[in-house]
């Protein structure tokens, strides 16, 4: 039966708002690649961004998550605009460079990336969060953290997943894989966009580092460190500073 995610927090409106599990704003591409379902074990499956809609949320909690639709898109926007400068300067002559600065709120991000985890493993096979009980929904607690009304608790939030030389996929498409814990319920979900990866974790004791076996676009993640919190981005042209990203949190 239809009913919103969010319907734990006891203020739904009657409506039901037919929700882009991704926002479809934030893409100049058309499609989303998915993994680790057992509908896509085996390998991705892309899905057309524009058909990729499903009743999930009430039209009152549809728009109290606005505001971090907002922090989603500012994200996606930078991560294109820092591409595309780091291009431009790649054909210029080395030089020390005027440094772009650019700022991220953190926290916000954080919350726009567990909507989207519980959008696209809502009303699928398994509960979202440890201690959630329902098949297909997250746990009040989960509910609560993205609408700003709790925080992530311990070392559970998002990570950034790097290593040197990692391969940059510039590509105006979003991954994701969930990580299933024991197929009992969904611990976190793994997400790649513009060659960056990330790792938003659901459960306070934090994820198992390394990512052993798990693998992302390719990314052996295994062979790569987890930053909890990332500080900043720095982009070098050459040898000189070129840009440089800071989040807030």
């Amino acid at each position: 039966m239809e009913s919103c995610w969010a319907g734990c927090l006891g203020d739904c409106s009657k409506k039901l708002s037919r929700e882009h599990l991704v926002s479809e704003s934030l893409f100049l591409g058309d499609a989303v690649r998915v993994q680790g379902f057992p509908w896509c074990k085996e390998r991705p499956k892309e899905i057309g961004l524009s058909g990729l809609t499903a009743k999930i949320l009430c039209d009152r909690h549809n728009n109290a998550l606005s505001s971090i639709d907002t922090a989603g898109k500012e994200f996606f926007s930078t991560m294109r605009e820092m591409r595309r400068l780091a291009n431009v300067r790649r054909t210029m002559k080395l030089r020390p460079w005027n440094v772009v600065e650019y700022s991220i709120n953190g926290p916000d991000l954080e919350r726009w990336f567990l909507k989207i985890l519980v959008n696209l493993c809502c009303d699928r096979d398994y509960p979202i969060g440890r201690v959630s009980a329902v098949r297909g929904r997250p746990s009040e607690q989960l509910v609560r953290v993205a609408f700003g009304l709790e925080q992530f608790e311990g070392r559970a939030g998002l990570y950034f997943v790097v290593r040197a030389g990692m391969q940059v996929d510039s590509a105006d498409r979003i991954s994701f894989a969930p990580l299933i814990k024991h197929r009992v319920h969904i611990e976190g979900g793994l997400f790649g966009f513009r060659g960056l990866r990330l790792l938003l974790f659901l459960e306070p004791e934090g994820p198992p580092s390394p990512l052993s076996g798990l693998f992302l676009d390719g990314e052996d993640l295994g062979q790569c460190q987890l930053n909890f919190h990332n500080k900043q981005i720095r982009e070098n042209s050459g040898k000189y500073r070129s840009q440089l990203l800071r989040f807030r949190w």
